[in-house]
């Protein structure tokens, strides 16, 4: 009954192992997955205008960080 237990544990322990590793893994061979996910969320408003919590300016200084995703708002 103990080996079961212990034998329960360790898969319990690799399936955790295993799915840090996959996040791990896509995060390093996508970085810009978590830009493209939150733009699909937003996709029916408009990405130039202030997110909530920013002003004018502070927004576009966070959008001169990322050129790459707000090219069109910098132009």
């Amino acid at each position: 009954m103990d080996n079961l237990k212990v034998t329960s544990k360790k898969i319990i322990i690799y399936i955790i192992l295993w799915i840090l590793i996959v996040g791990l893994l896509v995060l390093t061979f996508f970085p810009g997955i978590i830009y493209a996910v939150k733009d699909s969320e937003s996709s029916g408003t408009d990405k130039c205008k202030p997110e909530p919590g920013y002003t004018e300016e502070s927004w576009r200084e966070h959008m001169s960080h990322h050129p790459d995703i707000y090219k069109e708002c910098l132009t």
